[in-house]
């Protein structure tokens, strides 16, 4: 008599696409050499825009804004996705009202809490919405002395998403 099955698990493919092994890709992109204006009257311009780099859409996972030389006015800076590099429909899902008042190291994105947290996606080029990066000065102050570098976490959507199959189906004899 043969033994009997009672269940039977199939998992996805490992052989296809940049998901093998289950894992999502990730890395830290360095956005050196960040000041603040010197003066700003129009407190909604970009004063820094960056197309996003890569051929896919990455979704920011952890931001780190590193304050190397504080300017000692609170200049207020948003750090979010525009639709261009004028910075149409920009906001601040990296950084809200990021304040210069002393060097170290500050983390953004929004706070994790029990039910989640949203993370924003980085379109990639050619995409009609949140495809640049945009640093936005809030305030009209001098904050020209200001010098920072961002740090970008971030995960190909893709790898969230998968396009592998059914991950654990169960097969009941």
């Amino acid at each position: 008599m043969a033994n009997p099955v009672m269940a039977a698990i199939t998992t996805y493919d490992q052989a296809r696409g940049s998901f093998s092994g289950g894992c999502l890709r990730e890395w830290w992109m360095k956005i050196p050499g960040l000041s603040g204006a010197s003066d700003n009257d129009t407190t909604d311009m970009p004063i820094y825009y960056l197309l996003n780099p890569y051929n896919q859409d990455l979704v920011i996972v952890d931001a780190l804004a590193v304050i190397t030389t504080a300017s000692g006015n609170v200049a207020e800076i948003n750090v979010g996705l525009g639709d261009d590099a004028a910075g149409t429909s920009a906001a601040a899902e990296v950084f809200d009202t990021l304040t210069d008042s002393a060097t170290g190291v500050l983390e953004g994105t929004v706070a994790q809490v029990i039910t989640g947290g949203s993370k924003c996606i980085w379109r990639k080029s050619g995409t009609s919405t949140d495809s640049y990066l945009i640093v936005v000065q809030g305030a009209d102050v001098d904050a020209s002395a200001l010098r920072w570098n961002l740090f970008l976490k971030v995960t190909p959507y893709d790898d969230m998403i998968g396009r592998e199959g059914e991950q654990a189906a169960v097969t009941v004899a």
